[in-house]
């Protein structure tokens, strides 16, 4: 999840606050345009995928439903706030953390099973997701550890160790059901 620019080219938050203009956003934006561009140059080479995930519109990839983003009543400020950076595979969540659970513990199943292919391991799906997909407690050491430096919540605005405005425990909630699936 990272924030992409809009309409106007400036980056913001789900509440259209300009991150670009407060500095608070490097243009890391252009790293995809760079690949595109490459992909253009190279077409006989495998091109670069683009995968992004985002849960509130103004995300980077999120152009790929802008007009979705546009028309939602669910995001008032849609027309502002909606990134036109478009990507090759989208996932929107509710909550992008969620999303990014979800990703590395397909990537842990994907591995799960080339592995499979080679060793007749009963173990190895839970040793993939055990190096793929997060654990709590680094979870929980890394909010602390972004409200130390004065991170905010991205829906509150508060430094505290919130997500998208609910309780960590929530979060938690969802990431322990998330390594829960992918183990079985």
């Amino acid at each position: 999840e990272r924030a992409g620019p809009s309409k106007d080219g400036a980056c913001r938050t789900m509440r259209g606050i300009n991150m670009n203009a407060k500095g608070l956003i490097a243009p890391i934006h252009r790293i995809i345009g760079i690949a595109r561009e490459w992909n253009d140059k190279n077409p006989s080479k495998d091109g670069k995928q683009y995968i992004a995930i985002g849960d509130g519109g103004n995300e980077l990839g999120m152009g790929k439903v802008l007009d979705h983003i546009r028309n939602n009543p669910m995001i008032p400020k849609g027309d502002e706030i909606g990134a036109v950076t478009t990507c090759d595979h989208l996932i929107a969540a509710s909550v992008s953390n969620w999303g990014g659970y979800a990703l590395s513990a397909a990537c842990a199943i994907v591995k799960n099973h080339d592995s499979l292919l080679r060793s007749d391991d009963s173990k190895v799906r839970t040793d993939w997701v055990e190096k793929c997909v997060p654990i709590e407690k680094g979870e929980i050491d890394l909010l602390e550890r972004c409200v130390k430096v004065g991170c905010r919540d991205g829906v509150s605005g508060k430094m505290e160790c919130t997500v998208d405005g609910m309780p960590l425990e929530t979060s938690l909630s969802c990431l322990r059901r998330i390594r829960r699936v992918a183990k079985e």
